[in-house]
């Protein structure tokens, strides 16, 4: 489903532009109708989850889970952009409403209209804006007395690293209490591997959140656990991993009680998440740094943001023109 093509610059990018081609072909074909293009995947502020529409009739029914099959695809090939939608909407396959249905349609008239956008494959060293102090800290002997065991685990059969070390830069975020039915938190996460995304997540998280504090530490939790699988994944192929990757968050209280040897733990619920992210910053895994909020890029996979934010931080991460979207 994947398209490969080359830019001006030698650069490989990888997009998607054939298969939704094909899946706005057939939905245009199967509804009678042209789907009219939109600026972004979902409306600023929408909650689906407060839809009180009709519910879909056994056809309607099968036409929506068909649907949501065809975007959760979209969103395994690349297509980052979808990915909140996605999972705001594919939780309703099993009793969507007319709502629903109108929402997923959206979905497919955004990516009518930019369906040539494509991830850039660009070993650079990403930009980072904000974090500059904490970069100079030495978290290793920082919490050497805290967790003196701490280190990182290293297969011994792996292969001699033969490529040099890429930076790996992890941006996480936590919408909390973000369902305004179960008031479940949703997990926003974004790697990329120099400037290239490598993986990427919007879910909802297991448990309620009493508190915005527990929503981003659990959600921390969860990047310092992809973080490592990346890195093991680089190693397996060759490449040299050695420095601490960074984990760039928004929460000040989060990345303070990460980065501050005298913190003390005060709300039992989140403890795991807490030394699980405090060990990987002593043993040199992760080094966790504060950023602003408008230079985070996994904003955009915790909830349905204005169009002019969208852009500005997904146009960061994709290529594509107007002119090629047509």
């Amino acid at each position: 489903g994947n398209d490969y093509k080359k830019d001006k610059k030698g650069r490989w990018c990888i997009g998607c532009k054939t298969y939704i081609t094909e899946a706005v072909r057939r939905i245009e074909e199967m509804f009678k109708g042209p789907l009219p293009k939109k600026d972004s995947p979902m409306v600023e502020g929408d909650h689906p989850e407060e839809d009180t529409s009709e519910l879909l009739d056994g056809t309607g029914h099968q036409h929506y889970q068909m649907l949501i099959g065809m975007l959760n695809w979209i969103v395994c090939i690349g297509r980052i952009d979808v990915a909140f939608a996605t999972t705001s909407l594919s939780r309703f396959t099993a009793c969507p409403r007319k709502g629903h249905f109108d929402r997923v349609l959206r979905v497919f008239g955004f990516l009518k209209k930019h369906k040539n956008r494509r991830v850039v494959v660009d070993s650079k060293d990403p930009i980072k804006c904000g974090g500059k102090d904490a970069l100079n800290l030495d978290f290793t002997e920082m919490f050497k007395e805290f967790y003196p065991d701490a280190a990182e685990e290293i297969d011994c059969k792996l292969p001699k690293p033969l490529i040099d070390e890429l930076e790996i830069t992890a941006f996480v975020d936590s919408d909390h209490a973000h369902d305004k039915l179960t008031r479940r938190s949703v997990t926003g996460l974004l790697i990329l591997v120099g400037r290239t995304p490598v993986y990427f997540m919007s879910k909802r998280q297991g448990a309620i959140a009493t508190s915005t504090y527990g929503a981003e530490f659990c959600a921390m939790r969860t990047a310092v656990e992809e973080v490592q699988a990346v890195r093991y994944m680089l190693r397996c192929l060759g490449v040299k991993v050695k420095h601490a990757s960074l984990i760039c968050g928004d929460n000040k209280g989060v990345i303070q009680n990460c980065t501050m040897q005298d913190s003390l733990l005060k709300k039992k619920h989140v403890a795991i998440a807490y030394h699980k992210t405090r060990e990987a910053a002593a043993a040199g895994i992760v080094h966790p740094i504060k950023i602003s909020s408008i230079h985070n890029f996994s904003d955009i996979l915790t909830k349905a943001v204005t169009g002019k934010v969208f852009w500005r931080l997904y146009g960061k991460l994709t290529r594509g023109s107007s002119r090629e979207d047509e």
